[in-house]
């Protein structure tokens, strides 16, 4: 197959995807909720990106499993987050490998052309490079900021705790009471007056929330979903262009099949950053990838599923996506999944996608 695409931004894609790391709030990244072409992959044709937004991208296509049936003996799917850098590197490329079968088919009378195919060919190439840096580049830097806002509200948790605990000492040294003179129901009310009052402290600062607090908040609220499982023959899918020193899994032994990102952003806004919105900060998932030798066996529902119980556990009532107009197998999908269509990109765009959600029940608690 010779295809070529150039990365086509998101209409309110975020310039960065930190996580929402900023407390300025941010539109959605671009995303298509495909989890498989319904296009046939023949040649492609190069897409016109507009200057102002070729700069805004962020995040790129989902993929969906609208396609035929290749993975027959896959088993054992599961659906784990991201926690290793070593993965980082294979889930981008297999993301680029999926994301690239969405590339728009150039016409026959060009696609017969042996120099158009051959610059067809330079630009697939350039694409799935920039595709797999940027992808590589984005994760990389979440996954690292989530680490340091969470090691962050731990020391603010301890830092609290011990202020606690150095008053309950000092209350004893003031009637000259050791601890090892303290009953053990005695101890208990110490223990649950400290531990009250590091609750008051965390109710306090969720209810009148700082800037620091809600960059920390919304950096936690973003993970990288993986599937993987065992697949007789492999996972080939973007092998090509994986780092030399990668070593793939022993025969037999589980791979990455699948990913998704979940974060929180605000993908109705009607305009993109720097722009303000009114609008809250919602659970948006994108980039649903799933490789060819695993479809059909439900990874993408899986992925879904994982996302929207962990929405819940962060204190959302509903889980955003969007789906390309042109797939009509994701879109199918995703219905049959509860998501209803609540907007549409205007009619200027060259990949217009439906804006879903579905709403379900509040249950959880939101990360401190």
């Amino acid at each position: 197959m010779t295809a070529f695409a150039i990365l086509a931004p998101a209409h309110g894609a975020p310039r960065a995807t930190r996580a929402c790391a900023s407390d300025r709030p941010t539109t959605a990244p671009r995303a298509r909720g495909a989890i498989a072409p319904s296009r046939p992959t023949t040649a492609r044709r190069r897409r016109h990106v507009p200057p102002h937004r070729a700069t805004e991208t962020t995040t790129l296509v989902d993929s969906s499993d609208d396609a035929p049936s290749t993975s027959a003996g896959v088993t054992d799917v599961r659906v784990r987050t991201l926690r290793d850098e070593r993965d980082i590197p294979r889930v981008a490329t297999l993301c680029s490998a999926v994301f690239k079968e969405t590339a728009v088919p150039l016409p026959k009378d060009l696609a017969d052309d042996d120099v158009m195919r051959d610059v067809a060919a330079f630009f697939e190439t350039r694409y799935e490079s920039a595709m797999i840096r940027d992808l590589t580049g984005i994760t990389t830097r979440n996954l690292r900021e989530k680490r340091r806002c969470e090691n962050q509200t731990r020391a603010e948790y301890g830092r609290t705790r011990a202020r606690a605990t150095a008053r309950e000492l000092a209350a004893l040294q003031r009637t000259r009471t050791s601890v090892d003179q303290l009953t053990t129901a005695q101890l208990r009310e110490m223990r649950a007056r400290i531990t009250d009052e590091v609750e008051l402290e965390l109710d306090r600062e969720r209810k009148v929330p700082n800037a620091d607090y809600l960059r920390r908040v919304r950096s936690r609220q973003w993970m990288q979903l993986i599937a993987d499982a065992i697949v007789p023959g492999g996972v080939a899918t973007g092998l090509v262009s994986m780092p030399s020193e990668y070593e793939p899994p022993a025969p037999g032994a589980r791979e990455i099949v699948g990913s998704a990102t979940l974060q929180v952003c605000v993908p109705d806004a009607p305009l993109p950053p720097p722009f303000p919105t009114r609008r809250p900060y919602r659970s948006y998932l994108a980039n649903v990838a799933v490789c060819p030798e695993a479809r059909r066996v439900g990874v993408a529902s899986k992925i879904i599923a994982e996302a929207e119980r962990v929405s819940r556990a962060w204190g959302y009532t509903e889980m955003w996506l969007h789906v390309n107009i042109d797939n009509p197998g994701a879109r199918a999908l995703y219905e049959g999944l509860g998501y209803a269509i609540v907007g549409e990109d205007p009619p200027w765009y060259l990949d217009r996608r439906y804006l879903m959600v579905r709403k379900f029940g509040s249950s959880g608690v939101v990360v401190p």
